[in-house]
């Protein structure tokens, strides 16, 4: 008779049934665990889709920027051109201008230059002659100062002389006022010879008085008609 196997199989039936049971307690909450994530990836998922017609929203209209951006882009670029066209020939123009105006510069440069050495020379003649006049200004500023000088010398020798010649003067007519008292008494006592003193005395009887060495003033008397005559 064989060993009854009741005992162990019931055993190992019951650590079967609790293991089994465990791993189904296990897998319900791997279940429960899983079922929570799907629901969060599902919501995860909307909100990505959400985010996917945003994102597509936001494509298309960036889409529609870029398209319209290219064509302002074009546009601009057309516009760019035409004005480069009309540039480059404004610029050529601008180059001709140039030319013209640098030609110009060098001529007025050149005339400048001439006018400026036609200055130079004639404030250095200007200088120079400036120069003559001061010396010839110094000198005639000297020369006149030596005539004033002179002058002076000249006026205080002409008052001496007039001085000399009043003195002269005074004594001339002193001398004559004399001369025709002597005359008048010559002539009462003469009275009686007076016929042949007039024929004696016929020409011209001269009284010449010399004031000085030069001759500054001279005395004539005529007999017959007594008038005096003063010679400067």
């Amino acid at each position: 008779m064989f060993p009854s196997l009741e005992g162990p199989i019931l055993d190992l039936a019951k650590r079967l049934n609790d293991k089994i049971g465990s791993e189904k307690s296990s897998l319900v909450l791997r279940c429960r665990s899983i079922e929570d994530k799907m629901a969060l990836l599902h919501k995860q998922l909307e909100a990505s889709e959400k985010d996917k017609s945003e994102y597509m929203k936001r494509y298309d209209e960036a889409i529609n920027e870029k398209k319209k951006l290219a064509d302002d882009y074009m546009r601009r670029i057309n516009d760019l051109q035409s004005n480069r066209s009309s540039l480059d020939e404004r610029c050529s123009n601008l180059v001709k201008t140039l030319d013209t105006a640098k030609q110009e510069t060098s001529n007025w440069k050149r005339k400048h230059d001439q006018v400026l050495s036609k200055q130079k020379a004639d404030e250095e003649q200007a200088a120079s002659e400036i120069a003559i006049l001061k010396s010839r200004s110094s000198a005639a500023e000297a020369r006149l100062a030596a005539a004033h000088e002179q002058t002076r010398s000249a006026e205080e020798e002409a008052a001496e002389w007039k001085r000399k010649y009043d003195i002269a003067v005074r004594e001339t007519k002193a001398a004559l006022e004399k001369a025709s008292n002597v005359q008048g008494r010559i002539n009462k006592e003469t009275q009686l010879r007076e016929d042949a003193l007039r024929e004696e005395f016929s020409g011209r009887l001269v009284v010449k008085v010399i004031v000085s060495d030069t001759g500054i003033c001279a005395c004539t008397y005529k007999a017959h008609c007594h008038v005096f005559y003063f010679n400067e």
